[in-house]
């Protein structure tokens, strides 16, 4: 009864969608990138660029979007349907201890969508499909045109290189993360672990993704991390913004004016030219960083040619500092 119980626990959940299934040609590949989770994003502004990405003919509805998850059930469904032209809206749900052959299963449902995106919760549990079917079925996906994202940890798996909060999940206490003074004071420190190769777009390529980043102070852990890869480019959403990248490479910024709590988002932000001037175990980082930061609804960033509309300043991040910052990295 108990081993029953805990396969149930276990197995892969597909839940009915909002809608009836219609494929529909969709004008891609490009990718959604939501600094907070699925619901915490401007979504009705994603879904109508992703229903001006459908070209559904005639008819009312087209495209079949596939929310994929590692916890939770039947959450996005109604609402993103309700809120666009998608034909429909199915959610999956894919728990840590499902086995290999259940996560594999699930490639068959990403062959009949359109469009795939990850929702919050633990990167972890994400990367631990890295190589699977389902991962294959997502990358071809996007070769073949389709529209590939996610929001929080559906964001910080979309990058080359990917803060996957392994280490994280094995030394740190039940929902802790690494912060900002835990990553500048030591950038080795052992909660600190990588994951590259997950995915490959593009637009991407040579980057991390940092999610929640003004609110929650991660520009001195986003640049340990570009510190120890050696990375080019830091990509950062805020809470309540998405950049929503063309297939041509450009991105636009979406975000709300104000969260009901009263909290305004602040953008999206674009580190690169970075230069680690002290960077050793068990030491303080010392690191140089340009930053393009993206403020207004309609800004653009071309990852192409690596420009954009926005404010433009260096960053010099001294772990030995508090605070770590030579000045504001969010306002400057």
């Amino acid at each position: 009864m108990i081993f029953a119980a805990a396969a149930a626990a276990c197995a892969l959940q597909v839940f009915s969608p909002a809608g009836t299934p219609r494929s529909a040609p969709v004008r891609g590949p490009a990718l959604v990138l939501s600094g907070a989770g699925l619901s915490g994003m401007p979504y009705p502004r994603v879904l109508a660029w992703i229903d001006a990405h459908v070209d559904r003919g005639a008819n009312a509805r087209g495209g079949n979007l596939l929310f994929l998850a590692a916890s939770g059930g039947r959450d996005y469904s109604d609402d993103f349907y309700r809120n666009s032209r998608l034909a429909s809206v199915r959610e999956i749900t894919i728990p840590p201890c499902a086995r290999r052959s259940d996560v594999d299963r699930a490639a068959a449902y990403v062959r009949d969508a359109q469009i795939v995106l990850f929702a919050g919760g633990d990167q972890a549990n994400y990367v631990r499909w890295k190589g699977s079917r389902l991962i294959q079925a997502i990358r071809a996906l996007y070769r073949r045109g389709g529209i590939v994202g996610g929001g929080s940890a559906g964001l910080a798996i979309q990058g080359q290189y990917v803060y996957d909060s392994v280490a994280a999940d094995r030394v740190l206490p039940d929902d802790e993360n690494v912060d900002t003074k835990d990553a500048v004071r030591n950038p080795f420190e052992p909660a600190i672990s990588f994951t590259t190769g997950f995915f490959d777009w593009p637009p991407l390529r040579d980057s991390i993704t940092d999610t929640h980043f003004a609110r929650r102070d991660r520009f001195g852990r986003l640049a340990a991390f570009m510190a120890r890869l050696r990375a080019a480019y830091g990509v950062a959403v805020d809470e309540d913004a998405a950049l929503l990248v063309e297939p041509d490479g450009r991105a636009t910024l979406v975000q709300r004016a104000r969260e009901s709590g009263g909290y305004v988002p602040r953008g999206a932000y674009i580190l690169s030219d970075g230069a680690a001037l002290r960077l050793r175990a068990g030491v303080p980082l010392l690191y140089r960083v340009r930053v393009l930061h993206l403020t207004l609804n309609g800004a653009t960033y071309d990852f192409r040619t690596h420009r954009g509309s926005g404010n433009s300043y260096t960053i010099v991040v001294d772990g030995a500092r508090h605070p770590p910052y030579s000045h504001n990295p969010y306002e400057p």
